[in-house]
């Protein structure tokens, strides 16, 4: 406690020096704060679906390369999903129609449009790792005729509608049926709708398929951007899929296995990016604590050679300039924490009306942002400190 004391009052000696040098740390925690916010929100967007992803076999048309293969323009045929139905192993395929509600492209990185989900969603209940999202009010299966939908909870403030009010998505009216709750995933962004309805306005939006299935005689329904296969209690999901990718070799064919791996490389490396670059902030950050304490021990050659002439040891002077860094290092955590997190909510405030928040700040973080500092700061401080107790004592008489 009296090593504290001595620390405070030693920081509080050069108060513009040491305002400056904490200032600088808290630039790097700042921006480790915000890197690190949209790290967490993009992690748990991304582990979402790769709960939903690894929970089935995924089915895709040729040319859908994402993990999901559930993309826009890759469409599985009527004849497909009958022959997946035939595939030995398979306990049933639910198709999907999966595609933006509006042509309007999400105006952020890192955030979905509002999607219109089209499938049967007590077959989704099969998925054997996603955890069915939980509803804030009403019901969570929309009537089959097609009037209603249950839409995710950033759909929700993106329209301004609730529970039994009325959403207008391509030019068609549903009522509200279900309001989910906050997942801060894939879900948030979705509007679930029957599969019959959903493929109905795909063929609105679409003129080219609307020609094709106007053609007399065109057997072109129905169809689907991709099919959730579900297999047969036993069964091992990789030779099933193995099964699927044999009998109709045209189709991309996605296994929990491949999914996994897709996903986890995807996020690997940009949290890499991400979190490297907030973390190379603070490092630089922490240079210049270790630049205050070279300066600071030239300057109290004096002081440092008084106390080893009475008494002090070595290890007292390193313990005590370490101690003035990690308080340096902590004053500068706090204020970067306090100016990070600041700045995650007017960003979010920003991103929310133009999609959906895309910064999260979680526990882990805000651990981080406090220890991570003084452990840095006391590090940078331990050469200027060693080179210190280095000092002869005669030092002191020479500086008197």
């Amino acid at each position: 406690m009296q090593a504290l004391r001595e620390a405070m009052r030693a920081v509080r000696r050069r108060p513009l020096r040491s305002g400056l040098t904490a200032a600088g740390v808290a630039v790097g925690v700042a921006a480790l704060v915000v890197f690190g916010a949209l790290t967490e929100k993009l992690r748990l967007l991304v582990a979402g679906g790769r709960d939903f992803a690894t929970g089935q076999i995924t089915v895709s048309g040729p040319g859908a390369g994402a993990a999901t293969g559930m993309t826009r323009g890759a469409l599985l045929s009527g004849d497909q999903l009958a022959a997946l139905g035939r595939v030995p192993g398979i306990r049933r395929v639910a198709p999907i129609v999966l595609f933006p509600a509006s042509d309007t492209p999400s105006p952020l990185p890192f955030t979905l449009a509002p999607m219109i989900f089209g499938v049967d969603v007590e077959a989704l209940l099969l998925n054997r790792r996603s955890v069915p999202p939980r509803l804030r009010s009403g019901t969570i299966v929309p009537e089959p005729k097609g009037g209603e939908v249950v839409i995710g909870s950033e759909v929700a403030r993106h329209y301004g509608v609730d529970t039994g009010g009325r959403l207008t998505v391509r030019g068609k009216t549903f009522r509200v049926a279900g309001v989910l709750e906050t997942t801060l995933s894939g879900p948030d962004s979705f509007v679930f709708m029957p599969y019959p309805v959903a493929q109905s306005l795909l063929l609105e939006s679409e003129p080219l398929l609307r020609r094709l299935v106007l053609v007399p005689g065109a057997d072109v329904l129905p169809i689907a951007t991709a099919a959730a296969v579900f297999w047969k209690d036993g069964e091992d999901p990789e030779a099933v899929a193995d099964r699927v990718r044999a009998a109709l070799p045209e189709v991309s064919v996605v296994s929990p296995r491949d999914a996994a791996a897709q996903l986890d490389r995807a996020l690997v490396f940009l949290i890499s990016v991400i979190v490297g670059a907030g973390i190379t902030a603070l490092v630089v950050a922490s240079l210049a604590v270790a630049n205050t304490m070279f300066t600071a021990v030239v300057e109290r050659r004096r002081e440092i050679g008084l106390r080893r002439v009475v008494g002090a040891t070595r290890r007292q002077v390193v313990r005590q300039l370490t101690i003035e860094a990690t308080v340096l290092g902590g004053a500068g955590g706090l204020l970067g924490l306090a100016a990070g997190a600041s700045a995650v909510a007017a960003l979010n405030a920003v991103t929310a009306r133009m999609g959906t928040p895309v910064f999260l700040v979680t526990w882990p973080l805000v651990v981080a942002a406090l220890a991570m500092p003084p452990l840095l700061a006391a590090l940078a401080g331990l050469w200027p400190a060693w080179r210190a107790a280095r000092l002869p004592p005669t030092e002191a008489v020479r500086w008197a």
